[in-house]
């Protein structure tokens, strides 16, 4: 994979795999999402069975795991939300290595709890105690790396990042199926679980560390800190609300995934499992060509064109009468979403003062998982309402019409600026 993201003609590759933290980071963390690819077939798996249960009727167990569904999408949501006002003060006051530490300690207790529980209830509970983690080890990671790389280097460890994290889906997503398939859920769980120890071993490993400054001035509301540096740049205040809107419409959807590709489509377990695989190498390519963008106007056209390229592709694939039209589509969504997320977390980063990212990233991650809370539940409920086809067609043209709002309002402004505003905004 190394060699796949070392373009010839691309020093900045080269450069970038130099830094030896970057070495050690950059893999761990694409393995441990191999394993919550794995984790989540798995537990979605799970829940839609324990929903759908053996004595229901066809229409009533349908419903019983949508819900249940939905269910779990909000407890790996709602933690993060709760955590705004803390996860980005944790980041930004205490040293890095200790936070990234006993947050990924926290996530493989949990994952090894999840393992050995029955019961939805008892999931969901300890879903909620991993999310916890990853509400201050995301924040965590996304404001080291800067530090480890330097802020020319910054767009190309994203791309590469989520082109490592694309190929690990890959392979997680397909090796949950099968796991599942041949063995149940708790061997698929203590895999990811796993992979949580071993971020630990690499957080305090790695020799760059992010300290808060001796005598730093305390401030007040870390929610609050966070949405004022993005909402003081000029391009971001368009781009941000934006994709909350784009959120609120695209992931309703991702309550009725597993009820398309199962109930209308036919695929068992490990035909779920290769399905989600696909996205994930659709996520390589869109990654890897947003990791070599090299200006903010070209990431910004990349957050638009992924937001449309994700939309067009839900309708491909809500309107899919077999295998082929939804791989395509799912294949699609991959490569926007590779596209989507490369381009916004560099964005962020960038365009953000280096004191305050913790609470950048966590304030963005909480009012994203925030939206996401109200399009799962509005997915639940327009799912059970219109099952699962016309959701996919709906909110793929809801998207599409997202994507060409944002466009206009773009257009309209000098994307060109240095990070001068932020400094100015932050000051009032």
């Amino acid at each position: 994979m190394k060699q796949l993201l070392h373009i010839p003609g691309t020093p900045g590759a080269a450069r970038l795999w130099s830094h030896r933290d970057i070495r050690l980071v950059l893999p761990a963390r694409a393995v441990s999402y191999a394993g919550d690819a794995i984790a989540l077939v798995a537990l979605m798996l799970r829940v839609s069975d324990s929903g759908s249960g053996s004595g229901s009727t066809a229409g009533a167990g349908s419903g019983s795991a949508t819900a249940a569904i939905t269910a779990l999408l909000l407890a790996f949501a709602v933690p993060t939300v709760v955590m705004i006002p803390f996860a980005g003060r944790i980041v930004d006051a205490y040293d890095s290595r200790r936070v990234l530490v006993w947050a990924s300690l926290l996530q493989a207790a949990a994952g090894v709890g999840i393992a050995f529980s029955h019961g939805l209830a008892a999931t969901l509970a300890l879903v909620c105690v991993l999310q916890v983690g990853q509400a201050v080890a995301g924040p965590a990671w996304a404001a080291l790396i800067p530090r480890i790389v330097g802020d020319d280097l910054v767009g190309q460890a994203t791309g590469a990042s989520q082109a490592l994290i694309g190929a690990a889906t890959l392979a997680g997503s397909a090796a949950g199926g099968v796991l599942v398939g041949l063995s149940g859920d708790r061997i698929a769980l203590l895999v990811d679980a796993s992979t949580f120890l071993g971020l630990a071993v690499v957080a305090r490993l790695v020799r760059t560390r992010r300290t808060p400054l001796p005598g730093a001035p305390k401030e007040r509301g870390a929610m609050t800190a966070g949405l004022r540096s993005l909402f003081a740049d000029h391009l971001l205040q368009v781009l941000v609300p934006a994709l909350w809107v784009f959120i609120l419409v695209g992931e309703a959807v991702n309550v009725m995934e597993v009820l398309l590709i199962r109930n209308e489509i036919g695929l068992g377990p490990t035909g779920y499992g290769l399905v989600l695989a696909t996205q994930g190498a659709g996520a390589i390519a869109g990654a890897w060509y947003t990791g070599r963008l090299r200006s903010d106007l070209a990431r910004t056209r990349a957050v638009l064109a992924g937001t449309a390229a994700i939309g067009i592709s839900c309708v491909l694939m809500g309107l899919a009468g077999g295998v082929v039209p939804l791989v395509i589509g799912a294949v699609a969504v991959g490569f926007g979403s590779g596209m989507l997320n490369a381009a916004t977390s560099t964005l962020v980063v960038t365009r953000s003062l280096d004191a305050l990212r913790g609470r950048v990233v966590a304030a963005m991650s909480g009012t994203a998982r925030a939206c996401s809370l109200v399009a799962l539940l509005l997915g639940g409920v327009v799912g059970a309402l219109v099952g699962p086809r016309a959701t996919f067609v709906g909110a793929g043209v809801l998207a599409v019409l997202c994507a060409l709002v944002a466009a206009g309002l773009v257009a309209r402004r000098d994307v060109v600026r240095t990070k001068d505003s932020l400094v100015e905004g932050l000051s009032h």
